[in-house]
């Protein structure tokens, strides 16, 4: 049986879409810039001079960040994981547990078991009546979500998307708080990924069927 959805119930999975894939491509970056690092760190005599790995380190911070600013981009234009949870939040009780199970048709193939986990965590993580979205849920993670990136949003206005005159255009950022907030985003990413269909995920990094780390075997200067 197909599930009609509401022309705002359709908007916020094809936006799910974008989101997923802007937040994995930030975990991708990080990634395998972690992976650069350890190559570097395990190999003393690449160590020096440092002038590509600063250059590697410079641009791979950057991008992140500046991709962590789209996804919590409150324009009203723009397509990010802020303004997807401020909308849900703004029309909760369009999520229904009746939604959220469509994905989960009884008498279609769909184990009674795995039916009743999702009932549960529908009920568990997302509703307190076992019915509707629950808007307070929406709300703590609104809350969360800016908690952990506003160190991060500050940082960019002030110093990278255009350097201010005085101490603002020369603030620094520790790069614990740039890793707390990708952390807490891919969470939440994961969280409303689910929500709206896309379950299933316990992280957005992918697994390579290959090691792109493989180049750096090579043999290339003589």
């Amino acid at each position: 049986m197909s599930y009609q959805l509401d022309p705002k119930l359709e908007k916020w999975v094809r936006w799910s879409d974008e989101v997923y894939n802007e937040t994995q491509g930030l975990l991708i970056k990080t990634k395998l810039y972690d992976d650069y690092i350890e190559i570097v760190k395990n190999n003393p005599e690449i160590q020096n001079p440092r002038d590509f790995h600063d250059w590697v380190m410079r641009n791979y911070y950057e991008s992140a960040l500046m991709v962590i600013r789209r996804l919590v981009d409150t324009n009203r234009d723009c397509i990010s994981l802020i303004n997807l949870l401020e909308e849900i939040k703004c029309y909760y009780q369009l999520i229904t547990k009746e939604f959220y199970l469509r994905e989960y048709p009884e008498g279609d193939g769909v184990l009674p078991a795995t039916r009743d986990y999702a009932e549960d965590r529908f009920d568990e993580v997302f509703s307190s009546d076992g019915l509707t979205l629950s808007q307070e849920v929406v709300e703590a993670d609104i809350s969360e979500l800016k908690k952990q990136t506003e160190i991060v949003e500050k940082f960019i206005d002030n110093t990278l998307a255009h350097r201010n005159k005085g101490p603002k255009g020369k603030q620094s950022i520790e790069t614990k708080h740039i890793r707390t907030a990708i952390q807490r985003i891919e969470e939440i990413a994961i969280k409303y990924l689910d929500l709206l269909g896309k379950g299933g995920y316990s992280e957005l990094t992918p697994t390579w069927q290959y090691d792109p780390a493989e180049i750096f075997r090579k043999a290339w200067i003589s």
